[in-house]
């Protein structure tokens, strides 16, 4: 892989981060909401527009956990793999590299 390889696919790997980051936010936000509608309501939840259970809106709340604990270890492994990028960047770096490099660690 040559050096311009290896920055196109860094900085491809930073934007899927960001993206990633922020798509990790908005189901953060939607796993909060749905734990609170499901711990504040009574014996039937209003949920997304369904009616459930208590017991039912847990287990959906449960679910978007799980989705949201994937997404965290994509997040892992692109830092991972993003980390193996720098490594084999190395040496004198441009300008434009630390910058892509210095906006990766943020991610």
């Amino acid at each position: 892989m040559t050096r311009q390889n290896v920055f196109q696919q860094l900085v491809k790997l930073k934007n899927r981060m960001r993206d990633l980051t922020r798509f990790q936010v908005v189901i953060d936000l939607i796993m909060i909401y749905a734990f609170l509608r499901t711990v504040l309501s009574g014996t039937t939840v209003n949920l997304f527009g369904t009616v459930l259970t208590q017991n039912s809106a847990m287990v959906v709340t449960f679910l978007i956990a799980i989705i949201d604990l994937c997404f965290t270890q994509i997040r892992k492994n692109y830092r991972n793999a993003g980390r193996n990028l720098i490594g084999h960047l190395g040496g004198q770096l441009s300008e434009d590299e630390i910058l892509v490099i210095r906006q990766f660690e943020r991610y």
